[in-house]
C-alpha cells in the first residue's frame, strides 16, 4: 500500500558513537560524511550526507560533550550502530498537524523548538513534532525549518534516498493513520514492527532497519 502527501525531509541512522558510525558508513557506502553539529540540551550530535531532491541523511548519536538525554536518546539510544531511527517529513503547519494527530487518537508532547551549532559555528533553529500512537509503535516525526536554511543547501548530493517502508502487524490501520496525516510512505504486512530506510549510491542500494545496521543489498 502507498499514500502520498507531505514531503520527505530526511532520514536518520542511529550511531552509538557518531564518529565511529561515520567511518563505518563510509566503509560500507564509499561516501564521506560531513560534520553537522551538536544539539544543545538534547545530548546528541550528528554528521550529514547530502541527497538528491533537497533531502539528506543524518547520522545521529550521543554527544560526548553533553551529559543529558533528550527525546531522541530516550527513544532509540539502545539501538545498534547505523540502524534506522528517524524519518522526518517537512511541513509549515505543525500546530494543525498536531491537532489532527490528537483527533485520531495519537499522542504528542506538542511542538518543540530545537537548535544546533553548525560546522560554521552559526546556530540553526527549527521546530519539531514527535508523535506516538498506542497501536503503531513506529511513526515518523515532523519538522518545520521556518526561515532557517535547509541543511541540504550546503551539502553536495551524494546519495539518493529511497522511499521508506513501514513494516507493521496492522498495515491497513497504519496506512489509514498515515494517510490522514498526509504522510507518503509504503506500508507492508510483517510479523514484527520495523522501519526500513535505504539509499542508493554508485549504482548500489544500502538498507538499514531498526534491528540491522546499514548493509548493501
Amino acid at each position: 500500500m502507498r499514500n502520498s502527501g507531505l514531503e520527505l525531509d530526511h532520514i536518520g541512522l542511529w550511531c552509538s558513537d557518531v564518529e565511529a558510525g561515520a567511518r563505518l558508513f563510509s566503509n560500507v557506502t564509499s561516501i564521506e560524511t560531513e560534520d553537522g553539529g551538536s544539539h544543545a540540551g538534547q545530548g546528541t550530535c550528528n554528521r550529514l550526507v547530502g541527497a538528491e531532491n533537497g533531502q539528506y541523511v543524518e547520522l545521529i548519536g550521543r554527544d560526548p560533550k553533553q551529559n543529558v538525554e533528550g527525546a531522541i536518546i530516550q527513544q532509540v539510544g539502545s539501538q545498534h550502530s547505523l540502524t534506522s531511527c528517524l524519518l522526518a517529513y517537512r511541513t509549515s503547519d505543525l500546530e494543525s498537524l498536531n491537532a489532527t494527530v490528537l483527533h485520531l487518537g495519537g499522542r504528542s508532547a506538542g511542538v518543540q523548538s530545537m537548535q544546533r551549532a553548525g560546522a560554521d559555528g552559526l546556530a540553526i533553529s527549527w521546530r519539531l513534532l514527535f508523535i506516538s500512537h498506542p497501536d503503531h509503535p513506529i511513526l515518523p516525526f515532523f519538522i518545520d525549518w521556518g526561515s532557517a536554511p535547509h541543511p541540504s543547501t550546503r551539502l553536495a548530493p551524494a546519495v539518493e534516498v529511497c522511499d521508506p517502508t513501514f513494516l507493521s502487524k496492522s498495515p491497513d490501520a497504519l496506512h489509514n493513520f498515515l494517510t490522514k496525516l498526509g504522510v507518503s510512505a509504503s506500508v507492508t504486512q510483517a510479523p514484527e514492527h520495523d522501519l526500513h530506510l535505504s539509499v542508493k549510491a554508485g549504482g548500489q542500494t544500502f538498507l538499514a532497519s531498526k534491528q540491522r545496521g546499514l548493509s548493501r543489498i
